[in-house]
């Protein structure tokens, strides 16, 4: 009879391990961005809008930011009167649900002169597309030194996916500039923790 006991002792030991090892394997990639820390020396899954001569977001090893180690940061330099320059990243459809919705991300402004201007925003979207709740529109941020910002916001009923759009934005007078490091994006909406036994649910069993 002891030998039995012990037998499923094991087993319930060996279940109750895997849930918390898959835990922890999982709170790694709690965010949903991918290459949100640029670590692959590119813009790998981002997309970049208005790139054009004098207007580019390229990976950048001169610093790095706060939130996380690591080695490369986006910067995004626009130097065209008039321009927005973009870069943004949607979310796997039906990765994303209703509730809060936590994001952080790290900057560092190098120059914004003339009306050069930099926001971000955070979109909820549902399937097939259509923009249904958010963050709203914020910044102007000017943060000469690397910051990191973090909030949240809660996303509505039938969120599929999220969207997040970082504006490094010109004024109309010439020699209007912004030039800016971007680090260490996250959208995060947790994880699902897995069902475990605790010690003494286990313990009375033997009880």
């Amino acid at each position: 009879m002891q030998k039995g006991k012990s037998l499923v002792l094991g087993c319930i030991l060996a279940l109750a391990i895997l849930p918390l090892a898959g835990a922890v394997d999982h709170a790694s990639a709690d965010n949903l961005l991918l290459n949100g820390d640029f670590e692959t020396g590119d813009m790998t899954s981002w997309d970049v809008f208005g790139q054009i001569a004098n207007a580019s977001v390229v990976a950048d090893a001169s610093s790095n930011g706060p939130a996380a180690p690591g080695t490369y940061n986006a910067f995004m330099s626009n130097m065209v009167d008039g321009h927005g320059l973009t870069l943004k990243q949607s979310t796997e459809a039906g990765n994303a649900i209703a509730g809060v919705v936590e994001y952080s991300f790290d900057l560092k402004v190098a120059e914004a002169a003339l009306g050069g201007v930099l926001f971000v925003e955070i979109w909820a979207e549902q399937d097939g597309g259509g923009i249904i709740g958010g963050s709203g529109l914020m910044g102007p941020y000017f943060d000469a030194a690397w910051t990191t910002h973090a909030g949240s916001f809660t996303a509505p009923a039938n969120t599929s996916f999220l969207t997040i759009q970082i504006m490094a934005n010109t004024g109309a007078t010439i020699g209007s500039t912004c030039l800016v490091h971007v680090d260490n994006v996250v959208l995060d909406q947790g994880t699902v923790a897995a069902e475990s036994l605790s010690w003494s649910g286990v313990k009375s069993l033997y009880r």
